[in-house]
């Protein structure tokens, strides 16, 4: 299941894209922006983020795409309830604590992530995640919270990928 608190981010994302075509779309996939639930299935969540991002950036290549949206949600996300609770937490921990937390960072957002943190160096963390539908989402995702923790020149690499299954992921940044 996804968090209502990530809904409540994707909205910010929407901006003044939010129209009645859009709000009709969710609704027929079960979501209502103007009631959201505590928690929506994870199928339900993929099919919202396919049509949030095909309507903000409809010339972009999927991974641009899926880039631009995990940066988005990530930066939206900072502005929720649980976000303005989490961020100053992160920025505390810094970005090497941050990666260490990696599962239980996304356990805010849902209640299925599973992570595996290997650390390859000092600022260099190979991450397994269990359930991905779009890596570049979360290169995006995780470029944005390596920055907002406070890592300069982050970086984020997607090693591996098994079509909605798991993928693997470079973090890196300068020392």
């Amino acid at each position: 299941m996804v968090f209502g608190s990530s809904y409540e981010a994707l909205v910010r994302v929407m901006g003044d894209k939010l129209d009645a075509d859009f709000n009709a779309k969710l609704k027929a996939q079960g979501v209502d922006i103007t009631a959201i639930h505590a928690a929506y299935p994870y199928e339900t969540w993929v099919q919202s983020l396919e049509l949030a991002m095909a309507k903000l950036w409809p010339n972009a290549s999927h991974i641009e795409r899926t880039y631009n949206m995990g940066r988005a949600m990530f930066e939206s996300w900072g502005h929720t309830l649980m976000g303005r609770a989490l961020l100053p937490l992160l920025r505390l921990l810094g970005p090497k604590r941050g990666v260490e937390r990696m599962t239980r960072n996304f356990r805010s957002s849902n209640n299925y992530a599973e992570t595996k943190v290997t650390s390859r160096g000092p600022t260099q963390y190979e991450v397994w995640l269990n359930l991905v539908a779009f890596p570049h989402y979360y290169r995006g995702l995780l470029e944005a919270g390596l920055t907002a923790s406070g890592a300069k020149e982050a970086k984020v690499e997607v090693l591996s990928h098994a079509p909605a299954g798991a993928a693997v992921l470079l973090l890196s940044w300068a020392p």
